[in-house]
């Protein structure tokens, strides 16, 4: 029962996060570091290794990401406070940080970084866990990983990874019988669809 409950709870916090994820919003990290706590819970219990690995990454990078979005919020509004020899200019009341395109050199750096997460996280699936599916847990993992590597630098291709990431976390929570997290994982592709979408309007 107390598993279930956290299942529940942290669905419920998990839609909370896609829909500030949407909006660019920076107090999604905050609500990240409680849905994070849930599910490293959940997926232990179910010895879903990788993916409690992954929201132990979650609740690292939920930290990292609520200070460096405010950092760079801040340095956006000391920028505003300089003088302008424009007349003319008005400067926005509440400066938010805007998503960017992946570019070249950070694109090299994700495809190494997939390869190599993805390598390194079946192996230890494979060869010293007991997990039903190392292939597909590790390659959910993976892009999951890597896509909240460029959330917290705003890269608007993140949403394609977790598009990817969604439809493989689908199939593998249904089999595994979470339910409430399978119907989680649904709205999470359809939220990756509109927040690519969104994400791109703001550029």
């Amino acid at each position: 029962m107390g598993e279930l409950i956290l299942e529940i709870f942290g669905t419920v916090t998990g839609l909370l996060y896609v829909w500030l994820e949407i909006k660019h919003r920076r107090s999604m990290w905050i609500v990240g570091i409680v849905m994070s706590v849930c599910y490293i819970v959940v997926f232990g219990v179910e010895a879903l290794y990788a993916s409690m690995g992954l929201y132990v990454y979650y609740l690292g990078m939920s930290l990292y990401g609520w200070f460096k979005w405010g950092a760079k919020t801040l340095q956006a509004r000391q920028q505003q406070l300089q003088p302008d020899p424009n007349p003319d200019f008005t400067p926005e009341p509440n400066p938010e940080l805007k998503p960017v395109h992946l570019d070249a050199s950070t694109a090299w750096m994700t495809a190494g970084l997939l390869v190599v997460v993805f390598s390194g996280v079946w192996a230890v699936l494979r060869f010293l866990t007991d997990h039903p599916a190392p292939a597909m847990d590790a390659a959910i993992t993976t892009l999951n990983m890597v896509a909240t590597w460029l959330l917290t630098r705003s890269i608007v291709e993140q949403w394609l990874l977790l598009i990817v990431a969604n439809i493989l976390a689908i199939i593998l929570y249904a089999h595994t019988g979470l339910w409430f997290t399978t119907g989680l994982y649904t709205v999470y592709l359809v939220a990756s669809v509109i927040g690519y979408i969104s994400w791109r309007r703001k550029i």
